[in-house]
């Protein structure tokens, strides 16, 4: 009987490992993603690096300028990540 409590105990940790581990990285991604800002240079989750010229929360899209003039429109949850100023690769 001990091996099996201790079994499920195991089991127990490992489960609610997960779900902390899954429930942290959630919240970094919304902490992200709530800090861009138009002017911020991103890539997305396809390689497309641009600038965002607008973000609309409510609609879950943003807009990136991939060229001087030329614009797409992308879901918000697109975005890979925010570009640090230093780190860029240089856009044409």
């Amino acid at each position: 009987m001990n091996q099996t409590a201790l079994l499920l105990v195991f089991i127990v940790l490992m489960v609610g490992f997960m779900f902390w581990s899954q429930w942290r990285s959630r919240k970094r991604y919304q902490e992200r993603m709530s800090a861009m800002q138009p002017g911020d240079r991103v890539v997305t989750i396809g390689g497309i690096y641009g600038k965002l010229t607008q973000i609309d929360r409510e609609a879950n899209t943003a807009r990136v300028e991939i060229a001087d003039g030329v614009e797409i429109q992308i879901a918000l949850n697109a975005i890979g990540q925010r570009i640090e100023a230093g780190s860029e690769t240089p856009m044409p």
